[in-house]
């Protein structure tokens, strides 16, 4: 009887080190970087970076590319004396809260390949003296932020990003003031823009080089290509240099492409080429050039081009009249059908799952809209030797709108039958010549050609802030920079937990103490309702 009563509490004692050993295994593989799963339960996600974020720091592991942060925080020394500098130290505070945070978000993604350093600049003197020289660190810059990269097989390369000029949207309100003595607008923080700013800096850090992106002028004698009014586009030239781009003009007539040219916009054309023009642009295509052609439906019928001698080229045209499309009716009082009217001019388009340009929006299901759209179809009897796909399509409901003869304006009522799909982006590669051979010289082999044809308005300032992403995409699949090709992150917004040293005692002595000690008392449990059996 004795000897079955060891027994038992001997399998109690295996089953309970047991359980201990499970318990100290799952701890330990949960602090594996490579194996951990992290769970986002707040609401909406917004603890959450962008889909992109981590494939980027995916594929920058998987390539086994070194990614540091360096953290540069001076103390904040001093007692504020006014509402405004006491604003200023809880901002700086706050955005320093917010970039930790982050960046343990990124450590967690990227695993090994991602470290944090914080130079404390009074306790560790020497390692954060030299790590400041190393990154051009000056204290009057305050709080910053050094990205710094280190690819396989290249030198690092650093981008130093301010904590309060670069990731954050401070705002200055005018504050009412009924005394005489003037005060301080008192600062508040609008938005922590961490994450765009920091996968931006990582994305720039490792494409090399700066392309050169030519806008043909000429052709487009209503367009601003600088101003910031809503059909400019001086806000997408902007973007483009953010990106990494250097904007130049250029004009056919005075001797055609600019050989360093790594991608020629042209940006709503009024008329087609001319034969000489359309042929220049074509040869630059066929070495390799990369050519990016966005068209819209103009009110005047001659401004209005379908493609000409270019178009044949290339085997695309352009319908005169513009698409339109039925708004869709969620009252249903349509039938089903959708509405028609003022608004069809604006059409919800969908992008190839498959092509580069526009695979992100898809898989995020990223809306995308276009607006004085026309079609744009293959030619018939086009050329052979050149891969065109769809790149956007309108939904079901669409149609070439007619002229009204009331007003002699596009007829915004849709047609009983006809209704049907239509392209308004198209990509179009060439083979290069010499079937991608090497030059006999020993030169790099010839690249292919790239075209892009879009008809709608999407990048101007009124569509930028939106659908701007769009353009660059495109941009930046015909200058070879696969690690842009995407979508900028959302807004981040921090939700944290602080604990007390008083808590993180507890949460300790309940993991080491707590947990074996329940599983001690379930197993003692479970003996004693069996002996009782």
């Amino acid at each position: 009887m004795i000897g079955r009563r060891w027994v038992a509490f001997g399998n109690l004692l295996v089953a309970a080190l047991l359980m201990l050993a499970v318990w100290v295994l799952l701890v330990w593989v949960a602090a594996r970087p490579a194996l951990k799963t992290l769970i986002d339960l707040t609401p909406q996600r917004v603890n959450s970076v962008d889909e992109a974020t981590e494939d980027l720091l995916r594929e920058l592991r998987a390539a086994g590319t070194a990614v540091e942060f360096h953290l540069f925080f001076p103390p904040i020394e001093g007692r504020p004396q006014t509402d405004a500098q006491r604003q200023g130290m809880a901002i700086r505070t706050r955005l320093r809260d917010l970039t930790r945070i982050l960046l343990r978000r990124y450590q967690w993604l990227g695993g090994e390949a991602v470290t944090i350093h914080e130079h404390d600049l009074y306790t560790d003197v020497e390692r954060s003296r030299e790590a400041a020289q190393r990154f051009d660190y000056k204290s009057a810059e305050l709080d910053v932020l050094v990205v710094a990269v280190e690819a396989a097989g290249r030198a690092r390369r650093f981008h130093k990003l301010s904590l309060i000029e670069d990731l954050a949207t401070i705002d200055l309100p005018g504050t009412p003031n009924a005394s005489p003595v003037p005060r301080a607008a008192v600062p508040v923080l609008k938005d922590f823009k961490g994450e765009a700013q920091i996968s931006s800096a990582l994305k720039g850090l490792l494409v090399q080089g700066v392309p050169v992106a030519c806008f043909l002028r000429g052709y487009s004698p209503d367009l601003d290509l600088d101003g910031a009014t809503g059909s400019a586009y001086g806000s997408f030239r902007g973007a483009l240099q953010q990106a990494g781009f250097e904007v130049r003009d250029f004009d056919l007539r005075s001797g055609g492409v600019p050989a360093d040219a790594a991608l020629v916009v042209v940006l709503e054309p009024r008329s087609d080429f001319s034969d000489g023009d359309a042929v220049r642009l074509f040869d630059y295509v066929r070495g390799g050039g990369r050519l990016f052609l966005s068209y819209s439906w103009a009110g005047l019928p001659d401004w209005n081009p379908t493609g000409g001698r270019l178009g044949e080229l290339l085997g695309y045209e352009l319908s005169q009249a513009p698409v339109f499309h039925l708004i869709p009716d969620a009252s249903g009082r349509a039938g089903g059908r959708g509405i028609d009217g003022p608004g069809v001019e604006k059409l919800q388009v969908e992008g190839s799952p498959l092509h580069p340009v526009t695979r992100r929006f898809v898989s995020v299901g990223r809306p995308l809209e276009v607006g004085a759209a026309r079609a744009v179809r293959q030619r018939e009897g086009a050329p052979e030797g050149m891969r065109r796909e769809a790149l956007l399509w309108t939904g079901p409901a669409a149609w070439l709108a007619g002229v009204d003869a009331r007003d002699g304006r596009p007829d915004q009522r849709a047609p009983r039958v006809g209704l049907q799909s239509y392209t308004v982006g198209m990509s179009i590669e060439l083979d290069p010549d010499g079937d991608g051979v090497a030059p006999q010289d020993g030169g790099d082999p010839l690249r292919a050609g790239r075209v892009v044809v879009t008809s709608g308005v999407f990048c101007n300032n009124a569509y930028m802030r939106q659908f701007g992403d769009l353009a660059l995409n495109v941009c930046n699949w015909m200058a070879e920079r696969r690690v842009l090709l995407d979508i900028r992150g959302s807004r981040y917004e921090a939700r944290h937990l602080q604990l007390s040293p008083q808590q993180l005692a507890r949460v300790h002595a309940f993991l080491v103490y707590g947990v074996p000690g329940a599983f001690l008392v379930l197993g003692g449990l479970v003996l004693f309702l069996r002996r009782r059996v």
